[in-house]
């Protein structure tokens, strides 16, 4: 059934993380794993199913990098996640942040934190993991300009002993946790920080996969750790292939061919195909990723808030969701992702032409010298631009479909050589959203703004620890940002997984990322 009229936030009861704030955290007993058996499974003479070692994904895109602190790239993190762990890590499932190299956490008070590390933890390198690799990770995570965001707010990090670390922050900060489990803040062996290891090059962590090879333009390829620490959470697999097939229909052809294993992104096109064939699972998620059109608010005349409302107003996001999504979407008008605990339209804009031309009335310019270059990575997001070229026509303004691969993509991102592009951000919960607002995060995220009265407030719900005091906050920022429209959202899409029906253990999380360590071949 598609999904443009479902209400993604009566799908996704997210509890926010802070609610630990009251007692120590432990780790979550995962139970058996599916696949446990698999062995004797396989072993069983009835079974039609020739036992695998390798588990090949079809990705859209490259990763821009295998590092953890130089890139926001959703792709990249996939592979972040396969041979690195941080303190904390967030639950694919129920979005919850977990202990992960962490044993437990303590809270002394509002600025100290305990963190007691898990023994006899290797690295890849098979160096042991200890108190001195976290501090110097963090450290190191701090002098990287794109991890700031993520680090800004650890005010020291020292080793007390072996396996136990402290960490105090600026202030009173209800983000830390969540900022422990992004990969900007993963932990690396303090030995090749020192011996300025390329990272991108040799990504050394302690993951449950080891990375093996990368053919540019084609290919990733990554191996199990047998030395992984959580038995739960252990490779079944040997062999994981990445590869890059940017088309949907190519993708789709080549899991009929048995090509590939699984597709992470199902072009829609191929949904009902896929769903009528019996080799085949697809798992349909409704999403918390929320991909909107940034705006360079640096440039004219996109510094003048009233032609970023007449874009925001003159965007028809029901005809972007038919005709790039086959309607397997639900629209966002509000600049802040529907599903988390702290969601809210207060201020949204809905397609309205009048609208739109009031706003550039207001601004007094001539609609035709209005230009937007909108950048994309990928066919679904010339899709959706070409719509809005066609929406944004009806009110004199031109878009021009800027087509991009990934490695340029990001490129133009973070040199800040761009007008416009389609971005996407799915954080785990709302306070890291709204983060994203704040001016010191200009240069990071697309579609950031420099305002006074938004930096005041998210600093203020950055230090708020109390939950309904938190929540009116955020209600302030999304209601402030709607207001000045920096990045006008468009759509949540309803994102499908389709695979081999053979394979076991396939969680995908709301958020979009996939534990490729947990599946197993039945």
């Amino acid at each position: 059934m598609k999904k443009g009229t479902r209400l993604i936030s009566l799908l996704l009861a997210l509890v926010f993380v802070f609610s630990m704030l009251t007692g120590c955290a432990t780790t979550k007993t995962e139970g058996d794993k599916p696949g446990d058996n698999q062995s004797a499974n396989n072993n069983d003479s009835s079974s039609n199913t020739a036992k695998k070692d390798t588990l090949t994904v079809a990705l859209t895109g490259e990763p821009p990098s295998l590092t953890t602190c130089d890139h926001d790239s959703l792709i990249a993190v996939y592979m972040n996640i396969l041979t690195y762990n941080g303190l904390m890590r967030v639950d694919h499932e129920t979005l919850d942040i977990l202990p992960d190299l962490a044993e437990s956490y303590s809270v002394e008070n509002e600025t100290d934190w305990t963190f007691k590390l898990k023994q006899g933890v290797k690295f890849h390198n098979g160096d042991e993991m200890t108190a001195e690799d976290v501090v110097a990770s963090i450290e190191w995570a701090k002098s990287f300009a794109a991890s700031a965001s993520y680090t800004a707010n650890i005010k020291s990090i020292e080793a007390v002993d072996t396996y136990e670390v402290k960490i105090v922050t600026e202030g009173a900060y209800a983000g830390l946790l969540a900022d422990l489990a992004y990969h900007f803040n993963f932990i690396v062996p303090k030995s090749l920080i020192e011996a300025n290891n390329d990272f991108n090059a040799n990504p050394v962590g302690t993951g449950p996969y080891v990375f093996k090879e990368w053919n540019y333009g084609d290919s990733l390829k990554f191996v199990a750790n047998e030395n992984y620490f959580d038995a739960d959470r252990k490779a079944s697999i040997p062999n994981l292939v990445f590869k890059i097939i940017p088309e949907g229909t190519s993708r789709t052809i080549a899991l009929e061919a048995g090509e590939i294993d699984f597709i992470y992104e199902l072009s829609t096109a191929d949904v009902s195909r896929l769903q009528d064939n019996k080799k085949f699972e697809v798992k349909e998620v409704a999403s918390v990723e929320n991909f909107f059109l940034a705006l360079n608010t640096d440039v004219a005349p996109f510094d003048d808030v009233n032609v970023r409302q007449a874009i925001n107003y003159g965007i028809n996001r029901e005809d972007v969701i038919a005709a790039a999504l086959n309607g397997y979407a639900t629209p966002n008008y509000t600049q802040i992702a529907s599903g988390y605990w702290g969601s809210t339209d207060e201020g949204a804009a809905e397609f309205n032409l009048e609208k739109a031309q009031e706003y550039l009335d207001k601004w007094g310019g001539n609609p035709s010298d209005i230009v937007v270059p909108i950048i994309c990575s990928n066919e679904t997001k010339v899709a959706a631009a070409t719509v809005m070229q066609s929406s944004l026509a009806k009110l004199g303004i031109k878009v021009e479909v800027v087509t991009m691969d990934t490695a340029t993509y990001f490129a133009s991102w973070t040199s800040g050589d761009w007008t416009a592009l389609i971005s996407s951000w799915s954080p785990s919960n709302a306070l890291t959203y709204v983060q994203r607002y704040h001016s010191s995060r200009a240069k990071s995220y697309p579609g950031a703004i420099k305002n006074d009265e938004v930096d005041a407030l998210v600093k203020k719900a950055e230090s708020t620890i109390d939950e309904d005091a938190r929540l009116k906050l955020i209600h302030e920022i999304v209601a402030k940002i709607n207001e000045l429209s920096p990045q006008p959202s468009l759509y949540q899409p309803s994102m499908f997984r389709a695979y081999d029906a053979n394979l076991g253990g396939v969680v995908a999380s709301a958020t979009g990322y996939v534990g490729f360590n947990d599946m197993f071949w039945k």
